[in-house]
């Protein structure tokens, strides 16, 4: 059994990325940059009113309020015609270009109109007040995105203002996706004796699509080595192989023989996680395989803590946990006697400027609906069986804290 840290290490460095792909700005958003982007033009390409009110000289304000001559009108997208020349003021718009001769910007809340085209300045500006300089985001050339970097809607806008129509981005992951276990029936039957509805299939699947990748279902197999035989040869030409259940050590516990036929190159088989200890990582050729618990709580984790971090570090990104960790203070004691490193539900929320963390109550690794409550995972170090209230732990956050859901 080795530790997270040591299995996420191997998980990291056999997850090569795995090309890249030309796509139009609304398909890039959620994909991770595969080149730098340089901007280019200066941004922005002039100096830009930041308020709407007047041009000025600043030093026609000194000891306001002062009167000036307004001379012309400048609109957003509208190029001044003269320069400005002193005693003067012209009307200007936020984003506009700042006229030549022009030095400030009077905000129109600090100016008063008067008759036959003049304007009284009632506060005096300093020089470059209220006005952005040419180049003072970014100058040509420069690099605004790196490479790696996760396309987000803030993103997109720079891709947009350094005029990249279209952006080199890493290609999604296909991910074949195959549940085991003989209990198992469709969502839609009703279970009888010692059935169950298949809650990994859909669980992992929408797991996969949220980590940026393409699931590619196999269905259910029974716990029969020839039909999960046949299921793993169907997945083989994907990117990345998921299996849930029967990676553990009892009788029907058939996966890792069948991945050892087709050729897999098992690198761990167990984790000191709690849930999931039972974990099977290898790789065929450039394939990555991963075999996780039946359990759906223990699936849905270790997915989480290295599937995820696998499937986007194959998009090319450049970061080593998928999941933020944050420091939280307990409101309940926090107990962990596994000795294994434990992620447990909690709900974690933001109190004033700290943030706090109940533990709910769970029945185990497959309680879904303890783990449905949750928004984050509090996170024990193996070595530390308990924590009280009002004491600190990692807690690692999920999509639904970021989400509202708090």
């Amino acid at each position: 059994m080795i530790s997270v840290e040591s299995a996420l290490e191997i998980v990291l460095s056999r997850a090569d990325p795995i090309g890249a792909e030309d796509v139009s700005l609304p398909d890039a958003c959620g994909r991770y940059l595969a080149e730098e982007v340089r901007s280019d033009l200066d941004l922005p390409p002039f100096d830009r009113a930041m308020m709407d009110g007047y041009a000025v000289r600043a030093s026609d304000t000194a000891g306001a309020p002062r009167t000036l001559r307004v001379t012309g009108q400048v609109r957003a997208g509208q190029q001044p015609d003269r320069a400005l020349a002193s005693g003067e003021a012209v009307q200007i718009m936020t984003g506009a270009p700042v006229p030549p001769g022009a030095d400030a910007v009077q905000q129109v809340e600090k100016t008063r109109a008067l008759p036959d085209g003049q304007v009284e300045i009632v506060e005096a500006v300093e020089p470059s007040q209220n006005v952005a300089p040419r180049g003072c985001e970014a100058r040509a050339g420069d690099v605004v995105l790196e490479a790696g970097r996760r396309v987000d809607p803030a993103a997109l806008a720079v891709l947009a203002s350094a005029g990249r129509a279209r952006v080199r981005v890493g290609r999604r992951p296909r991910v074949a996706l195959l549940v085991t276990g003989d209990e198992l029936v469709d969502p839609a039957e009703r279970p009888v004796g010692g059935q169950i509805r298949n809650s990994n299939g859909p669980a992992l699947a929408a797991q996969i699509l949220e980590a940026g990748a393409v699931a590619e279902p196999l269905g259910v197999a029974p716990d029969a080595e020839e039909r999960i035989a046949a299921a793993v040869q169907r997945g083989l030409g994907a990117d990345v192989l998921v299996l849930s259940g029967g990676v553990s050590a009892g009788a029907f516990d058939l996966v890792e023989a069948v991945l050892a036929a087709f050729g897999v190159e098992v690198l761990f088989e167990r984790v000191a996680i709690k849930p999931g200890a039972p974990l099977v990582f290898g790789r065929r050729g450039s394939q990555l395989v991963f075999g996780l618990p039946g359990n759906p709580v223990s699936a849905q984790v270790t997915f989480d803590v290295f599937v995820r971090a696998a499937l986007e570090r194959l998009q090319g990104s450049r970061g080593t946990a998928s999941r933020p960790l944050v420091d939280v203070e307990l409101l309940a004691p926090f107990r962990n006697r596994s000795r294994r490193k434990a992620y447990l539900p909690a709900r974690v929320r933001a109190d004033g400027t700290r943030l706090v963390a109940t533990p709910i109550r769970s029945a185990g690794s497959a309680d879904v609906f303890a783990h449905a409550a949750a928004n984050a995972l509090l996170v024990l170090e193996a070595d530390r069986t308990e924590a009280a209230a009002g004491e600190h732990a990692p807690a690692m956050l999920l999509r639904r804290f970021f989400e509202g859901d708090a």
